[in-house]
């Protein structure tokens, strides 16, 4: 899969992906070395000239650790190793880690709905995993303020070669002073997916080109959205549960930030009221796939559902989707073929920049860990993982020859890597409280609401000194 909350990269993106087939009650025994939660299925190994690879790059490394021990505990709802379907392939930084260390992952399994409360009661109990994930922009600042997750600083220096070119991102999930998150890369959040045939055969110009051309924006998308929709045939353009957010974070702002260890409100901001006025006349023409009629399912209850048929135009969700098995990819199309293509979250026509709404991929040390030591060492091999030109090629590799991917697929992809290096935008709104994402969520989706959509006018109006009050709450806490 690979929720943002992956959101909502917070709200279903890794929960139903991955976690279909990883998630199950929670569990905080000492199953962890017996894989007792682990899928049964055998690893995939690297090909022999990808291994090479790894054997060069771990031979070449020069922050190397002493281990005392070589196993770290992985605390989610989707397993770290490649064991969840059988055609998955394991990552680089795994890999390397493995080469190097002869390191291990052991997974302990929790849900998507219940892992704070889980890690919480792990922690209390002395129990305490080693590592958790970040990249769902969910843990931090919370998992600071609540004492979940531990400093870093004492096992990263981020000012090193390896990992000074992320010490800005890095330094944007800092709590009083320290870094309680490594991030080994900034990743889009969303792109917005679509069938080259689909698009053909109802005579519009390929979004990628018009993308190159500087031509693909809110505008344009807004056009072919009307066009395409016709609710008698059951053809919509646009479905999922992520598109309220992209859009929103394509203006430059997202709903709630963080600004010199500050959590800020930007619900009065011009860019947000811009982005959501024009989702708002966008959704008068009912362009997206009626859910409330649906018990609020996308259709057919899978993600990318109706791209490959034409019956939907459009699938904003992360990367993640269609960064998998064929098997998973299918609902899209072909990719292989050349049917599936995606390109950045469109921006206003007059923006001054193209900004990419984003999240991390990054991992904490959970409080109590019993081998910190062992989580640095694996984080340094996913930055190696990520630097190392041969390495990254690997991956690359591994999407067109296992997954089907294209060199257009990959080419987009690097554009869009670097836009989000560029000028990325982070929404904090999950990782400080439940309670504030709530609101949030419902405030970022008012506008296109399939069953009923108002006015940002009206929205900011209901909701803006609750959002305030939520975010002063969380403020005092962190100044405590």
């Amino acid at each position: 899969m690979r929720k943002l909350k992956l959101t909502a990269a917070a709200l279903l993106a890794l929960a139903l992906t991955i976690g279909v087939t990883a998630c199950g009650s929670g569990n905080n025994g000492d199953s962890d070395k017996n894989g007792n939660n682990a899928s049964s299925m055998p690893e995939k190994k690297l090909e022999e000239d990808q291994q090479d690879v790894v054997s060069r790059l771990a031979d070449s490394m020069e922050n190397v650790r002493e281990l005392e021990n070589n196993e770290i505990v992985w605390f989610s709802f989707y397993d770290i190793n490649p064991t969840a379907s059988a055609d998955k392939d394991i990552g680089v930084d795994l890999a390397l880690f493995q080469t190097k260390y002869n390191g291990k992952i052991n997974y302990r399994q929790t849900t998507w709905e219940t892992k704070f409360d889980d890690l919480a009661n792990s922690i209390m109990a002395g129990n305490s995993p080693d590592f958790i994930g970040a990249d769902d922009m969910d843990v931090f600042p919370k998992g600071a303020i609540k004492n979940m997750i531990e400093p870093i600083d004492d096992y990263i220096n981020f000012d090193d070669p390896l990992w000074s070119q992320m010490k800005n991102a890095n330094d944007q999930f800092m709590y009083k002073g320290k870094h309680y998150v490594a991030v080994s890369r900034v990743d889009p959040s969303y792109i917005w997916i679509y069938n080259k045939t689909v698009m053909e055969d109802n005579g519009y110009e390929d979004p990628a080109e018009l993308y190159y051309k500087g031509e693909w924006n809110w505008d344009k998308l807004s056009e072919m959205c009307v066009d395409f929709t016709d609710a008698e045939a059951d053809k919509w353009a646009m479905d999922g549960w992520y598109y309220e957010n992209a859009l929103t974070e394509s203006s430059g702002k997202p709903l709630v930030g963080m600004e010199n260890g500050n959590i800020v409100n930007n619900i009065n901001t011009p860019e947000l009221a811009k982005a959501q006025n024009m989702m708002y006349e966008l959704q008068k023409n009912n362009v997206v796939y009626p859910k409330h009629l649906h018990e609020w399912k996308v259709r057919g209850d899978v993600f990318g559902t109706g791209i490959a048929s034409g019956d939907t135009l459009f699938y904003p969700i992360g990367l993640w989707a269609i960064e998998d098995a064929p098997s998973v990819t299918a609902p899209y199309g072909d990719l292989a073929a050349g049917e599936v293509m995606f390109v950045p979250v469109p921006c206003a026509k007059d923006s001054d920049n193209m900004y990419v709404p984003s999240r991390i991929h990054g991992f904490c040390i959970a409080k109590g860990a019993k081998n910190p030591e062992g989580v640095a060492a694996w984080l340094d091999c996913t930055r190696y993982a990520e630097i190392d030109e041969e390495a990254h090629q690997i991956t690359l590799d591994q999407y067109k020859k296992d997954y089907g991917w294209t060199d257009e697929m990959l080419q987009m992809r690097d554009e869009i890597y670097a836009k989000a290096a560029e000028h990325p935008v982070f929404e904090f709104a999950q990782g400080v409280s439940s309670d504030l994402s709530n609101l949030t969520d419902n405030i970022i989706k008012n506008s296109m609401n399939p069953a009923e959509s108002h006015t940002w006018t009206s929205t900011v109006a209901e909701n803006e000194k609750a959002l305030d009050y939520l975010i002063k709450e969380a403020q005092e806490k962190t100044e405590e």
